[in-house]
């Protein structure tokens, strides 16, 4: 990146250590901004400064009721700054805002970069409107990278901060110079005059390299069919119409496994007890998880996108089931099946019947058929969805709207 442009990047972004995980942690999300950081750093986007909002649950679902500045070291080496805030909902929220824009106005001071940019992953928490105020404060351009947008009384409760948070992402998109988005729901329905770009999320470099190594040695269990869901036990990743399901499948033949964590674990571990062929491994690392997806004979997506509204959300586990060789049942989020239908088994009805019936559908082909689709899958995510090549996208995106800005300029003078 040319000495002239310099880049500030907001998150949530933590070094994933068991130390610091809390239940508001998403490994998924921390490995998109890792994935993200890395890649913008092997192009011409170099992020200058990171500041970071520690993911907890607000007091007193935490103990911790007050964070101070401190700073944390990524594994990349790249140092984050984190933002205090008083650990309280609204205050929470309020306290990081603030932090947030002081930071921004003093890295705007200090730096001598004539193109300055202002990159977001999110606008909850810090609030986004505090990260608009600083920018236009400094005269640098903004950009959101949205992933995923909650909507009162269906993905989140009818809650006050929730119906704030909705209301925020409605009035303030629209005034970001430039959007990054996991669904083009988002950019059309928030901020239909904002240039913007698609990016479902990526996979690292060396995803496959960990797949290969996992299925070099024997399978833990051969003589059953393993069905394997991963990711948030919560309503909207359809944990009742797994569970549901299973039930529904007759036979010693069958196996379910279930990891990760979130308000539904109590159904989970439920089910459990009354049904031996159920197991529940609770949250795992990284390479725990990969284990589990490489001993699977097929991989459950179970988002719901009829009985709750999830316009706004892709799962980004998607993009680690699609790189694991594995087959994979889905239903259809976003662009599921206009971008991934010919590699996974779509299900049109969110019910836990149809579920049933594609699993005993999918049990019943030829393994070398549920193989080489599997297989198929994986090329093609090789081929086109690194975190490289989508930071490439992201990078451009970027050089795109400070190129806007400087013709603006030239057009005022």
């Amino acid at each position: 990146m040319i000495p002239s442009q310099k880049v500030l990047f907001v998150s949530s972004i933590i070094p994933d250590e068991p130390r610091l995980i809390t239940p508001a942690f998403s490994r998924a999300g921390n490995m998109c901004m890792e994935n993200l950081l890395h890649g913008l750093n092997q192009s011409e986007t170099v992020v200058d400064k990171i500041l970071s909002m520690y993911p907890i649950p607000s007091f007193p679902g935490s103990k911790r009721f007050y964070f101070s500045k401190t700073r944390l070291r990524l594994n990349s080496g790249q140092n984050i700054k984190m933002l205090p805030f008083i650990n309280v909902t609204p205050i929470k929220q309020l306290s990081a805002g603030l932090a947030s824009y002081l930071e921004i106005i003093k890295w705007g001071k200090k730096t001598e970069a004539t193109d300055k940019i202002i990159f977001t992953y999110n606008i909850t928490v810090p609030p986004g409107i505090f990260l608009l105020a600083a920018a236009r404060r400094i005269g640098a351009r903004i950009v959101a990278m949205i992933y995923d947008v909650n909507i009162p009384g269906e993905t989140v409760p009818s809650g006050i901060p929730y119906i704030l948070d909705y209301w925020q992402h409605k009035k303030t998109l629209r005034f970001y110079d430039g959007l990054v988005v996991i669904t083009n729901e988002i950019a059309q329905d928030f901020a239909p005059y904002v240039p913007y770009i698609c990016v479902e999320g990526g996979i690292a470099p060396d995803l496959v390299e960990q797949y290969v190594k996992f299925e070099k040695t024997p399978r833990h269990d051969s003589d059953h069919f393993t069905i394997v869901a991963a990711g948030g036990l919560k309503e909207a990743n359809g944990i009742h119409e797994i569970i549901e399901a299973f039930r529904l499948l007759e036979g010693k033949n069958y196996r379910l496994h279930i990891a990760g964590q979130g308000p539904l674990e109590g159904l989970v571990r439920n089910a459990v007890k009354k049904d031996r062929r159920i197991v529940y491994h609770g949250f795992l690392d990284f390479e725990e998880v990969l284990k589990l997806y490489a001993n699977a004979d097929v991989l459950l997506n179970m988002r719901l996108t009829k009985r709750l509204n999830t316009r706004y959300f892709f799962p980004s586990k998607i993009m680690e089931y699609l790189t694991s060789g594995v087959p994979i049942i889905s239903t259809c989020p976003g662009a599921m099946a206009d971008e991934y239908g010919t590699f996974a088994y779509l299900l049109h009805e969110e019910t836990p019947a149809a579920l049933a019936d594609m699993i005993k559908t999918v049990s019943a082909l030829p393994k070398e058929q549920r193989i080489a689709r599997g297989m198929a899958a994986r090329q093609y995510m090789l081929e086109n969805k690194t975190w490289d090549v989508q930071t490439e996208k992201i990078s451009g995106f970027l050089k795109q709207i400070l190129k806007q800005k400087q013709l603006h300029g030239k057009r005022k003078t």
